[in-house]
Formats: structure tokens, C-alpha cells, sequence
């Protein structure tokens, strides 16, 4: 599972891990993959993060720390620097004692080559 998620530089849902697996190992059950997953997200191995409509990808937590962006449009997942929502993790922190954790979500939005598209005169 592990050379999956390395083989691949995006960031793949659970479905798209099992359906690779399974073409490397056919005998391996889709559970055992669910759980390996969880269980690597767990201690940090591999890094998920949460779409709109209940959709969660995956991806190996190497390199820096990162939010992610969806793009509403197009499906897109846009990395963005980690410390891009520190002064509103200290904000609500301080005002209502909330500790933020935004690594698991992804921001949702607009990519900047759907709103270039959007922009262009019809």
C-alpha cells in the first residue's frame, strides 16, 4: 500500500488506494486496506485529508507540513503553506479557547486557472 501511495504524487481516495492495491495483490481485502490506512494516519505516515461530501484522499506525509484548497470546480487539490491559518488558529484560541486543527480539511474555493475561466469575456 505503502509503493501506492508513493507511485503517486496526487492524493487518492480510499477506493482509488484499494483498486491499486488490488491490482499489485488481488487477495488483499478491501477491510485490511481501510485499516492500514487509518492505522498509518494514526502515526502519521500517511496524511488524509477531508473533501466537501464526506470524501477522504490520501497521501504520504513526507516533505513539510501542508493545508490543502479544493477547487469547487474542477476537483482540483491545491497545496498551501502550513502556516497560512496560524493567526486564526491563535484567534480562536485566545477568544473561545477552540484548538484549530486545519491539516485534516481542505479549504474550499476556487482554483486560480477556474477563475481565470471564469474571468474570460464569453
Amino acid at each position: 500500500m505503502l509503493s501506492v501511495l508513493a507511485g503517486d504524487a496526487g492524493h487518492l481516495s480510499a477506493d482509488q488506494v484499494v483498486s491499486a492495491v488490488a491490482g499489485i495483490d488481488p487477495g488483499v481485502h478491501r477491510a485490511s486496506v481501510y485499516r492500514a490506512l487509518e492505522a498509518l494516519s494514526q502515526l502519521g505516515v500517511v496524511q488524509h485529508v477531508h473533501l466537501g461530501h464526506g470524501t477522504t484522499t490520501y497521501a504520504l506525509a513526507v516533505g513539510r507540513p501542508h493545508l490543502h484548497g479544493h477547487c469547487q470546480r474542477c476537483g482540483t487539490l491545491v497545496d498551501l503553506p502550513a502556516d497560512l491559518l496560524d493567526d486564526v488558529a491563535a484567534r480562536l484560541g485566545a477568544e473561545s479557547g477552540f484548538a484549530l486543527d486545519p491539516a485534516h480539511v481542505a479549504l474550499s474555493g476556487v482554483c486560480g486557472d477556474c477563475g481565470a475561466q471564469s474571468a474570460e469575456p464569453r
